[in-house]
């Protein structure tokens, strides 16, 4: 059903399209007489109750009306249906879906004219954003710049008591998870959800033993796909051994992230794979169920001949989009640039300084309890359109908010050892060889999260190589390749 949904929102959104861009004239209004509409991507919550509401449309020159966004799904029917929204904050791939329908608004000489903020506070990654030397978005580089996004945490309180040792390789991960097992057999050795970062397929820390670092990477030159790595079919070999054994959860294929959290929160569950943002929720509920709990990270696991590798967060984390149907693409530029005007970018950010923050020696600390109570949440007014020279500084006072979630991010990170790569596409164009990259991404992972549960053999991994090469894969790698190369 959802397929025939979506093709039918593509088929209306081209219609919403040529109707609005006949509909669109020049943007000459007044400020006092225009209200933008921004889409935000947000939890749910109160925006006007933070202070950053205020300050973001004091300092843009604009009224702004903020609504929150959900989901592909929410954004399609919004787009299609015409709505004027004047900004939208996408994902990597709600952007590369958008861009291939036409659905952004080319907002290079708008940018010359009134982005000079923009411009001067985001520099390497607008090749992101750039088809044919014209920019569609404004893009937002990744807040953590060499951090790792996903890793595994375990109860120490737990392996300590039954004599286990923490593992730094493959081998003794395996022994890890068979001893947990044995000692603990009322508990879930290693949960993961379906739906945190590639799939349920894919651990950082395993498929560091096997020279993978994650759905892409360089190799002698050449980008290539997680399918095409030499180490998958032993990756993938390992991880059905571990779902086999009764190593990793059983529901994982149906598991969503937010279960799988539930799960080690409630005890359910003695080591967990998961982001490190939000982190701190499930260590505090786990904490207040047992206040004898203690907790610690495992590596990326290092293969035979000691070595690891781990995937660095690099390039673009968000986009900042123009639809089409916009009725104020320049009044939005120009608020966006306001905005991004270093003074008015801090205060939107982290508030006043000496009232909500200090800052010393480069360091934005936090002052509490006025942050957490004014400022909280302030970071999604400026989600799709961060400041790269500053912002990844500013962030780190947001991480202070909570003890648990600054150790578990600082030691995600440091758990790299400064060794970790970035990824070769974090800063590619959107995919415009094929129409149907999101399906084909899909069914690479649903196939493989099959393939891990045993309800495909393994042998079918050959067959998906097949798939992959014969539904657009090889055009992709094509794709990437001639930009990496041309750099």
């Amino acid at each position: 059903m959802k397929k025939y949904l979506f093709l039918f929102l593509l088929v209306f959104l081209s219609t919403a399209i040529v109707f609005a861009a006949g509909a669109r004239g020049s943007s000459g209004a007044s400020s006092e007489n225009v209200v933008l509409k921004f889409l935000i991507t947000s939890s749910f919550y109160d925006l006007s109750s933070d202070t950053g509401w205020e300050v973001a449309q004091r300092v843009s020159g604009y009224k702004i009306d903020y609504e929150t966004l959900t989901g592909t799904e929410q954004l399609m029917l919004i787009v299609a249906s015409g709505e004027p929204y004047d900004y939208v904050t996408l994902s990597t791939a709600n952007y590369n879906l958008l861009i291939r329908e036409g659905a952004l608004t080319d907002i290079t000489d708008i940018l010359r004219q009134h982005g000079n903020h923009i411009t001067s506070a985001i520099t390497t990654v607008w090749p992101a954003v750039t088809v044919n030397n014209r920019i569609y978005a404004i893009p937002s580089s990744v807040a953590q710049p060499g951090a790792l996004q996903e890793s595994i945490l375990y109860r120490k309180d737990l392996t300590d008591s039954a004599n286990i040792a923490k593992a730094e390789t493959l081998d003794e991960f395996y022994t890890m998870l068979t001893r947990i097992k044995a000692a603990y057999p009322d508990r879930i050795p290693l949960t993961i959800g379906n739906n945190v970062g590639p799939g349920g397929y894919f651990m950082t820390n395993v498929a560091s033993a096997f020279g993978i670092r994650g759905l892409w990477q360089e190799e002698n030159g050449n980008v290539i796909h997680i399918l095409k790595n030499p180490g998958f079919r032993s990756y993938m070999e390992f991880m059905t051994r571990l779902y086999r054994e009764g190593l990793i959860d059983p529901e994982m294929p149906a598991l969503q992230q937010t279960a799988a959290l539930n799960k080690w929160a409630s005890s359910q569950a003695v080591v967990l794979y998961a982001n490190w943002n939000g982190i701190e929720t499930p260590i505090g509920t786990l904490r207040e169920l047992q206040p004898q709990m203690a907790y610690d990270i495992l590596p990326p696991l290092r293969d035979a001949r000691g070595n690891f590798t781990g995937e660095a967060r690099s390039g673009v984390g968000a986009y900042g989009g123009i639809p089409i149907t916009s009725r104020h693409p320049v009044e939005a530029v120009r608020a966006i640039n306001n905005q991004l005007e270093l003074g008015n970018f801090t205060e939107i950010v982290l508030g006043i300084e000496g009232v909500h923050y200090n800052l010393r020696n480069g360091i934005y600390t936090p002052i509490e309890p006025a942050f957490t109570d004014d400022k909280i949440n302030s970071n999604v007014f400026v989600a799709g359109f961060y400041r790269e020279d500053i912002y990844p500084v500013m962030w780190e006072a947001r991480l202070m908010k909570n003890d648990d979630l600054k150790w578990v991010f600082d030691s995600f990170k440091a758990s790299l050892q400064g060794r970790g790569i970035p990824n070769p596409i974090s800063m590619a164009p959107a995919v415009t060889v094929i129409d149907n990259f999101s399906a084909l991404n899909n069914y690479v992972r649903d196939t493989l999260v099959a393939i891990t549960a045993g309800t495909r053999p393994l042998s079918e991994l050959d067959g998906l190589v097949q798939y992959w090469n014969n539904n657009g894969g090889t055009q992709v790698e094509e794709f990437y390749n001639t930009w990496h190369r041309s750099r």
